[in-house]
């Protein structure tokens, strides 16, 4: 009235006149909503404002009241109508007096149980609606007063000393690697210097025995040539004459060893003078028909093999021949190498002699006795051709994990330091020794260094026998004659027996090896023996190769039937199988001289050629005959394939899956049986490997979780990286859950008077309540991160555990290494999500509970990862881990199929649905929260229409964690099953 006077005595008459129709309005409807007594004024102000722009503006958290001043009401009561009695109310709501309906307590205040009074929520305080008492502000958090939520400005605080905290621990982790580096590069600097002194020690002696042998010749024609002195004198020079003065001392033991010395370089050059095929045939061993000897006898012997191949054969079950009748030979100290055009079988060869795959026919000896050198594994290294190794670990890392895995139990961690520096310097690859292996995404060592780094993996092993797929593919000229070269040296050296896959060397690099195994298609033998012989021995068979063609490329084209020959009539490639098979029968028939193996093999010769005559002639006969016959029709055609479809299947029904399974050779329950037997050995301190006792399986468990630690926190980035994904899922379940709030459900007497019909079980629920689908969002997005994360650690280096595997490594150390060092990892991502989720969203729960709910979780999720990165291309990952969350969480999360409904499912659904974490996760995150209103706010009707129980936390906790075994024991059980061949 005071404003309106102020302008006009008009406007002073359209006040009263709108205050006398307000008047009458209201005592003509009866209730009306005023501001809820209690308020503070400007509070009261603002829902008055509401208030008056309508009902739309009144939601079920406006701090207004509905009164009616037609009858009386007491505190503490409501009454719909005058007729109706009055009704209490119920704690959580706010009956001053005169109610017609009870308001919910407002937010930012807090009332008594009784319902009689209402207070502000004070400063430090905050209130969300209808409480019954105050909530105290968490850590870092600031509560104005009549709050009902949380400024959590002090989390940004937390973020940044939890990431300064994580980084301090890094630097320090850091800080110790460093020092292990130093370590390594002094160790390798100390075998370099050891290294250069022997071998100026060993030149010096060398010119000490050059000078010895010349003054021994000098004497020798000083004696002789005494009745000529003038003789005597120009034999001997003045250089050596100065060198017989020096060298006057030496004493006669020395004199002894020279000559010795001397002896045996005039026997190895009288060996040399022999004639090629002279040379070829004393390389042909006399066959034998050895005896079967004891394991024990052979390694009695010094651990070095020779080891000889009779007769191979391997046929698959449907009848295709991949390999036959090859024989030859692998020597120690020498370095062969195997060539031939695709499907030869050369690395089919690798795996019958190791024993990965089962002969079907042919033997090996080592050392002359038959064998098989499956038995000595340990002493086998095998390089495949891709550098299958961790790409994030260091050089030094690398090789020390494979020397520390597979050396013996003997071994003192000072030996192995050493030994690994050893061949960090013959590998040259001492100055990268600290350096990452490196990747597309992050560069590191060279491709030839990292060929020598893949090499390495097996050396430090000590092995007997060194097995390499083509290590030189994909590196050029001169890093491959390298690698070639230290090869070849470490096979003298080292006493290795050697032998290497390749394709296309350089001439340089094909000149390194020793030996040549050439192989032809359908898995025949064209040639073994020296490399340097097998030009001649082609030549004897009418083949040229060109002045400047790289042997290597001369002898492929020979195998592939690209090359004429002069002596061999429209030549086949397949004619030199028998040819070869002549030879080794000339050799073996002419031991002494050479014109018997020249006759025979002109004979073999001219029978080749008669052979391929008739072949011809016989192939253009059926060709004419074929011609006049009747083709078959499409019927006989269809049904043929028909009958071969159905031959097969049912072959891979019966025999195949019987084999898979129960195989005596490598079915899977055989597997399983060593397997156990293997598990039984680390817990038998007697127990003694006689081939070599290697460290048991908590030492290896030791090993890799070292690994594991420093693979997942060693670089900080990639850390923060991967952190990125749970940062990303707080903030954005963070903001879903802005204004959360739990309000119960209107009186039953109010509803049941009030609502229509079609609305009163709507009206009996609360009136919000978004913790269920707040917390299905929350556990969603969790599931997809921890399933992406956890989905590297074993998917990213599934090859890499393969490769660990076939040299005897067991799964249960390495899972169980990998599963733990992920932990901190996946306490820190559920740190970082529960915090930035806490941003908009006010617990009323136990936040300890929360916390526990999101570790177990994450480590689910987790597991879930592992599993799906062993049975799936990892490159597949993320888009199946989304369908994988979405099922369990839509089909089986309790939501879309309320877990009260879940009784009335078949027996085999249920288990199904108490195997889906999200049916556990939802209800301990739903109970965590409405047990704060349980205690005055009748919640009991909400929890049975979920079918939740507030006492479950516990219980959805463990339930939780054993689904999380389950999948971790799934993923030993799939290591095991998948890729079995490639662990062999």
């Amino acid at each position: 009235f005071g404003s309106a006077a102020q302008h006009s005595p008009s406007a002073m008459a359209a006040a009263v006149f709108l205050f006398a129709l307000r008047a009458i309005t209201v005592s003509a409807v009866g209730p009306y909503l005023i501001p809820c007594p209690g308020q503070v004024q400007s509070d009261a102000d603002e829902v008055q404002t509401l208030i008056e722009q309508g009902p739309t503006s009144i939601g079920p958290t406006t701090c207004a009241c509905k009164v009616t001043d037609d009858y009386e009401v007491a505190p503490g009561f409501f009454r719909l109508n005058a007729s109706s009695p009055p009704v209490e109310c119920n704690a959580g709501s706010y009956c001053p007096g005169n109610m017609t309906e009870p308001s919910f307590c407002c937010p930012g205040y807090v009332c008594t149980r009784d319902t009689l009074s209402m207070s502000p929520c004070g400063e430090g305080y905050f209130c969300p609606p209808q409480s019954i008492q105050k909530q105290e502000c968490g850590a870092l958090t600031v509560c104005e007063p009549r709050t009902d939520k949380q400024d959590k400005w002090g989390t940004i605080l937390f973020i940044v000393v939890f990431g300064l905290a994580v980084w301090f621990l890094w630097y320090l982790y850091n800080m110790g690697n460093h020092k292990k580096d130093d370590f390594y590069l002094s160790m390798i600097d100390e075998v370099s210097r050891a290294e250069k002194e022997a071998k100026k020690k060993a030149q010096y002696e060398e010119m000490q025995e050059m000078k010895s042998a010349q003054w021994s010749a000098a004497s020798n024609s000083e004696f002789k040539s005494k009745s000529d002195p003038k003789k005597a004198e120009s034999v001997v020079p003045p250089a050596m004459r100065m060198i017989v003065e020096e060298e006057s001392n030496i004493g006669a033991d020395e004199k002894k060893k020279e000559s010795t010395s001397e002896a045996h370089k005039e026997e190895e050059s009288k060996s040399d003078d022999k004639p090629p095929v002279d040379s070829m045939k004393s390389r042909i061993e006399e066959k034998e028909t050895p005896a079967t000897v004891s394991d024990e006898t052979l390694r009695d012997k010094e651990l070095h093999f020779t080891i000889r191949f009779e007769d191979l054969q391997y046929t698959l079950p449907d009848g295709f021949t991949i390999m036959q009748g090859v024989t030859g030979e692998f020597k120690k100290g020498r370095l062969c190498a195997v060539m031939g055009p695709s499907g030869a079988g050369k690395t089919t060869l690798f795996n019958l002699i190791t024993g990965k795959a089962k002969r079907t026919g042919g033997r090996v000896l080592l050392n002359g006795e038959v064998s098989e050198l499956s038995k000595y594994k340990r002493l086998v290294g095998f390089v495949p051709q891709e550098d299958i190794m961790l790409r994030s670990a260091t050089v030094t890392d690398v090789l020390n994990f494979s020397a520390r895995r597979r050396l013996p139990n003997s071994h003192s961690s000072k030996d192995i330091n050493h030994l690994v520096a050893r061949y960090i310097h013959k590998l040259g690859i001492g100055h990268v020794a600290t350096t990452v292996i490196g990747d597309a995404r992050k560069r590191g060592i060279s491709g030839g260094q990292r060929k020598r780094v893949n090499v390495g993996m097996e050396l430090v092993a000590n092995p007997s026998v060194l097995f390499l797929d083509e290590p030189t593919t994909g590196l050029d000229a001169s890093t491959a004659y390298d690698l070639c070269s230290t090869l070849r040296n470490l096979c003298r050296d080292e006493q290795l027996t050697g032998a290497a896959v390749i394709h296309s060397p350089s001439q340089s690099a094909f000149e390194e090896f020793d030996d040549l195994c050439l192989l032809g298609r359908g898995g025949r033998l064209i040639y073994i023996g020296p490399r340097e012989e097998a030009l001649p021995y082609f030549e004897l068979l009418g083949f040229e190769k060109p002045p400047n063609q790289n042997p290597a490329d001369f002898f492929l084209e020979v195998a592939m039937g690209r090359t004429e020959s002069s002596k061999l009539v429209n030549f086949h490639w397949s004619g030199l199988f028998a040819l070869w098979e002549d030879h080794c029968r000339a050799v073996e028939a002419d031991k002494l001289g050479g014109a018997e193996y020249v006759k025979q093999m002109e004979q073999a010769i001219k029978k080749t050629n008669d052979n391929t005559l008739k072949r011809q002639e016989s192939m253009r006969e059926s060709q004419a005959s074929s011609a006049g016959d009747e083709k078959p029709g499409a019927c006989s055609k269809f049904c043929a394939k028909l009958g071969d479809f159905f031959k097969r299947f049912f072959y891979v029904i019966t025999v195949e899956l019987y084999r898979y399974w129960f195989s005596a050779d490598n079915g899977v329950c055989v597997e399983l049986f060593t397997w156990l037997k293997s598990i039984a050995c680390w817990f038998n301190p007697g127990y003694s490997n006689p081939i070599r006792q290697l460290p048991n399986g908590f030492y290896i468990f030791w090993l890799c979780l070292q690994r594991a630690v420093k693979q997942t926190y060693g670089d900080f980035g990639a850390f923060l990286g991967e952190m990125a994904l749970p940062i990303a899922v707080g903030l954005l379940s963070s903001a879903t859950a802005n204004g959360l709030v739990f309000i119960g459900r209107i009186e039953p007497e109010v509803c049941d008077t009030l609502s229509p019909a079609q609305q009163i079980g709507q009206c009996e629920q609360p009136v919000r309540d978004g913790y269920q689908s707040v917390a299905m969002f929350l556990l969603i997005a969790t599931s997809f991160s921890g399933i992406t994360m956890g989905s590297s650690t074993f998917g990213a280096e599934r090859t890499v555990f393969y490769r660990h595997a076939s040299t005897g490594m067991d799964a249960i150390p390495y899972i169980a290494a990998k599963v733990l060092a992920d932990i901190p990892k996946a306490i820190i991502a559920a740190v970082l999500t529960s915090v930035l989720f806490f941003v908009q969203f006010y617990p009323v729960g136990n936040v300890g509970n929360f916390y526990a709910l999101m570790m177990v979780f994450y480590l689910c999720s987790f597991a879930q990862g592992y599993f799906l990165s062993i049975i799936i291309a990892y490159d597949y990952i993320p888009l199946c881990g989304v369908v994988w969350t979405l099922f369990w969480a839509i089909a089986f999360g309790g939501t879309t199929t309320r877990v009260s409904q879940r009784d009335s499912m078949p027996p085999f659904l249920q288990w199904i649905f108490s195997m889906s974490v999200f049916r556990w996760g939802i209800e301990a995150f739903y109970i965590n929260e409405i047990k704060f209103y349980a205690d005055y706010l009748d919640v009991e009707d909400r929890l049975n229409y979920y079918g939740y129980d507030l006492d479950n936390f516990a219980t959805d906790i463990g339930a939780i964690l054993l689904i999380n075994l389950f999948y971790v024991g799934l993923t030993l059980v799939s290591m095991k099953l998948v890729g079995r061949r490639k662990m062999k």
